[in-house]
């Protein structure tokens, strides 16, 4: 199997016969018929039909057609890493960091750092939950900044800051009646069963492989998911539900009452969460994310 044929069999598909591919590709009609044949041979299975005027997919042909794509794309990426690299491509560095931190704990430090090398390629990817290490394992990250969800000794991982969660909702997000009722005695708790029946908002896990259980959650209520904080801060302001969320996302809410803060009955109403820098033990970093590593916990220690 050779990537021109798999490049004959995509185009004769979507270019809908095999003249056209020939066309598109800058080949003969028999160049293209061929190709196809040779992986049909190879495998013996029938990916296209030919019964009619257009040429259309086999049973065995429709999940071929999909890998194929997807393979010819991964060559692509991987021939224009190979341009780059001649053309002495410029270094990069990448990193996972949680959603919650959207003011990312040392950002001065990762500013200086730019600074010091003025051709850096930065690339940061916003996850949650297990998407945040998932990013380590798949290599596509070469650090990560998030909680210590997930982090065992498959990882190496200094404490650089913290952010504050709070519980919010807008003041008549619940309804009086329904809060007279099931408060408790303690003055200005509230009893979860009054959470109970109003959407809790969460940040859906970004991972693809292994999800984590949400923590932080009240057993038996309504969840609502989102995909960042910023739609989750949304529906908060709307009065549509309650959540726990950054206080340096909605310190102005707070001060101007469009959003109060909740003391909840058996619930971690207001938390200081540690933030970590990790990296994978047994995955070497390169010289650069290594040189960021060691600015990164010298300048965070506390």
């Amino acid at each position: 199997m050779k990537s021109d044929q798999l490049r004959a069999f995509v185009s004769v598909v979507e270019q809908g016969s095999f003249r056209a591919a020939a066309t598109h590709l800058f080949k003969t009609q028999p160049t293209i018929s061929a190709a196809v044949k040779a992986l049909e041979t190879q495998f013996e299975i029938s990916l296209l039909s030919r019964d009619s005027y257009r040429p259309t997919l086999t049973p065995e042909g429709k999940p071929f057609y999909k890998e194929a794509k997807r393979l010819l794309a991964q060559v692509a990426e991987l021939e224009s890493l190979g341009h780059q690299l001649a053309k002495g491509a410029a270094p990069s560095l990448s990193i996972s960091l949680s959603a919650m931190c959207a003011l990312p704990p040392g950002l001065n430090t990762i500013k200086q750092f730019c600074s010091k090398h003025p051709d850096l390629q930065l690339n940061i990817s916003t996850e949650h939950l297990s998407g945040i290490l998932e990013q380590l394992h798949l290599d596509k990250a070469d650090v990560a900044i998030g909680p210590h969800t997930g982090l065992d000794d498959r990882f190496e991982f200094v404490d650089i800051g913290k952010v504050t969660m709070i519980t919010v909702a807008t003041p008549d997000c619940f309804d009086s009646n329904l809060l007279k009722s099931n408060s408790i005695n303690t003055e200005g708790v509230i009893a979860q069963q009054v959470l109970r029946q109003v959407p809790h908002i969460l940040v859906a896990d970004t991972g693809s492989q292994s999800p984590f259980d949400h923590i932080n959650i009240i057993s038996g209520g309504r969840r609502w998911y989102v995909k960042d904080y910023q739609v989750k801060k949304a529906l908060l302001l709307a009065g549509m539900g309650w959540a726990r969320i950054p206080l340096h996302m909605i310190e102005a809410e707070l001060s101007n009452g469009e959003l109060i803060p909740l003391q909840v009955e058996n619930f971690a109403s207001c938390s200081d969460v540690p933030i970590y820098l990790i990296r994978l033990r047994q995955h070497p970093l390169s010289e650069l994310a290594s040189h960021f590593w060691d600015e990164m916990t010298t300048n965070n220690l506390r």
